[in-house]
């Protein structure tokens, strides 16, 4: 018979060719791939062993019996009877109520511990009909299921998320339960609506969290928040002014959470207004009419909406955490205004000079527009263990105030911002500065005393420089030149 080869014995056999190999090489016979060509020998080898009927399973091992646990004795007294023995039929006791118990399964060896085994899982399910395997499924997903019930009940449900610093909100806030609120104007102020629900709840839950600082910046900002109280001496134009920086000291510094929360309180009412007008609507008339108020096209996008709420609810969260980092400052900045107001009247009962009142009060915008810049945590970062930029030009234009009077106080005062401006780095901060003193390029605000010590000290170095270099050169001996 011609040899044949291992893919040929595999398509004869219907078999892998892998396991021909396998076998062939664990009877000793040398094989290289599917294309090696075997022997009589080694093809009657595969024959026997891929055509042979298949070996039946060994039957399974005997259960052991569990062995009876021997009797335990007891020295009892001689009045006491003792304890029947029990039977397999459960025994009748009247007055009760007899239930059929039958005996306890077998338990598992080494794969459930006794004690970790609930209790309905034992007088509730039947398992001794069932194999060891069967039983030890079942008693896992029993355990599993009461682990899980336990902790369900046990365990409080999970808590909306709130806010906090350094989060976006539109996140949360877009997750709203209507579709397509642009498409017509019923949807769009019932996204309203449901917006200024959700709006509310965060803020809310956020306010609870923070109660007792909140309480801290109401007590600290409350005389910024009082009504502005006019000052005869005052112009109307003046009080008006006074009375909107007030005003703005109050929104940049305190929490805010009431302006929030009246805003989204009047939106609501707006959403509502609107959705009871649909209820008595004229169809005819808004059919006919473009411009009705129920179908006008005049009102913001519902995205545009949820911007400016995030925001709002945003700005309370940053200004918490302003206020936590720089509670002196806030409260320094308080009394400054109130100074200024104050220097501001005793000026005017004096009856200074025009020129001067318009001098001071261009100062104390100066020190709006500084308040306003520190407001989003500008010029409040200190190098190298030196005072914030914030708290040295405040006190320099507090100087500067103090002493309008004095000729040299505009020069001493653009010389000193100019030297805070050298420890600068943040572009921002060095133009704002630099515009905030109105600084000139390449300008000396030195003083003349101090300018007239440095062009003498310049011009002594220089004079001892040339002195020196005489000296040396006269010290210096001339090389006689030989004659040719």
């Amino acid at each position: 018979m011609a040899a044949k080869r291992i893919y040929q014995i595999a398509k004869e056999f219907e078999c892998d060719e892998k396991e021909i190999i396998a076998f062939l090489t664990g009877q000793g016979i040398k094989v290289g791939n599917r294309l090696s060509a075997v022997s009589d020998d080694a093809y009657n080898l595969v024959k026997a062993k891929f055509t042979a009927p298949p070996e039946p399973p060994p039957a399974p091992a005997p259960k052991p019996e569990p062995k009876p646990e021997p009797a335990l004795v007891v020295n009892q007294p001689e009045n006491v009877q003792p304890v029947p023995a029990p039977t397999d039929k459960p025994q009748f006791v009247p007055g009760k109520k007899n239930k059929k118990k039958g005996p306890k399964p077998p338990q598992p060896e080494g794969e459930v511990p006794q004690d970790e085994k609930p209790e309905k899982f034992v007088t509730d399910l039947k398992l001794e009909h069932m194999e060891e395997r069967t039983r030890t499924v079942v008693f896992e997903a029993t355990k599993a299921g009461n682990e899980f019930i336990k902790r369900y009940s046990s365990e409080s449900k999970e808590t909306q998320p709130g806010l906090f610093p350094g989060m976006d909100p539109w996140g949360i806030i877009w997750n709203l339960k209507i579709l397509y609120p642009d498409s017509s104007p019923a949807r769009y102020w019932q996204g309203i609506n449901k917006l200024a629900t959700k709006s509310f709840k965060l803020l809310n839950r956020y306010g609870l969290s923070h109660r007792d600082l909140l309480a801290e910046i109401r007590e600290v900002t409350n005389p910024l928040g009082k009504e502005y109280s006019p000052r005869e001496i005052f112009t109307d134009e003046e009080n008006e002014e006074f009375a909107r920086q007030q005003k703005l000291l109050f929104k940049l510094f305190g929490h805010g959470m009431g302006m929030v929360n009246d805003s989204l309180y009047d939106m609501k009412l707006k959403a509502f207004r609107m959705l009871a007008k649909y209820e008595r609507m004229s169809f005819v008339d808004y059919l006919d009419n473009p411009d009705d108020e129920l179908r006008s096209k005049n009102r913001p996008a519902f995205e545009e909406m949820i911007e400016a709420v995030t925001y709002s609810l945003r700005g309370v969260t940053r200004r918490v955490r302003f206020y936590e980092r720089h509670k002196e400052r806030i409260i320094r900045i308080r009394d400054c205004f109130f100074e200024w107001l104050d220097g501001y009247a005793k000026l005017k009962e004096q009856k200074a000079d025009p020129a001067k009142l318009e001098k001071y009060l261009e100062l104390e915008e100066k020190f709006f527009n500084l308040i306003e810049f520190i407001s989003y945590d500008n010029l409040l970062d200190s190098k190298k263990n030196k005072p914030a930029p914030f708290d040295t030009v405040l006190t320099l234009i507090n100087e500067y105030r103090d002493n309008m009077d004095d000729p040299d106080a505009l020069r001493n005062f653009k010389y000193k911002v100019r030297g805070v401006t050298n420890i600068i780095y943040k572009p921002k901060e060095y133009n704002f500065l630099y515009r905030f003193a109105e600084l000139e390029p390449h300008a000396d605000y030195r003083p003349p005393e101090e300018i007239a010590a440095a062009e003498a000290a310049a011009k002594a170095a220089a004079e001892e420089a040339a002195k020196a270099a005489a000296e040396e050169a006269a010290e210096t001996p001339v090389e006689e030149i030989p004659n040719s």
